[in-house]
């Protein structure tokens, strides 16, 4: 089985092999990377998300060559009820062209951050490279960030891609199979 990931990220390759492994316990299969434009901002907000998924997987389908599947992740910024999350969103294509799509849970951004980045007057990405850099020793990871090391972006991308491969091989009793 072959699997075409849509970003030359070493974090999003290996996510998605982790992820695969864990779902086609005990199959061979290879992971590679494709080079495409998530063709969203390098923060993308709201729809942005779902939008730099889709169009890694998309791109990773037509530039990528043949696959069984071929994967998209993006991680973002999503407003809910007056709050600011990061979350992340996943596409799965299969080689029959079907899509699936699945996404994580959001970790809130401090309120820190976004007093910097309003200070800053700068997008997100922008403002966390002048916060770690104040700081020093931060992780390369917003979540790392946020949260002091103890939770991490893997967790998102895991859960937003195992969400969208869930739906691709539905168990008997699974309601994707109905």
């Amino acid at each position: 089985m072959k699997i075409i990931v849509g970003s030359v990220s070493r974090r999003k390759i290996d996510t998605v092999k982790k992820v695969f492994e864990q779902v086609f316990v005990g199959k061979n299969f290879e992971v590679v990377s494709c080079a495409v434009k998530s063709g969203v901002p390098e923060t993308p907000y709201d729809k942005q998300t779902f939008d730099g998924a889709r169009n890694r997987a998309m791109g990773a389908r037509n530039d990528g060559g043949l696959a069984d599947f071929y994967v998209g992740l993006e991680s973002g910024l999503i407003e809910r009820y007056g709050h600011l999350y990061e979350e992340a969103w996943g596409c799965v294509i299969t080689n029959k062209g079907k899509e699936y799509f699945g996404y994580s849970s959001g970790l809130k951004v401090p309120d820190y951050i976004l007093k910097r980045m309003g200070d800053l007057k700068m997008e997100h990405c922008l403002a966390m490279e002048i916060i770690e850099k104040e700081f020093g020793n931060l992780p390369n990871d917003t979540w790392g960030t946020y949260s002091g090391g103890l939770i991490i972006r893997e967790v998102s991308l895991e859960e937003s891609i195992r969400n969208a491969l869930i739906q691709t091989l539905p168990h008997e009793k699974s309601f994707y199979h109905l």
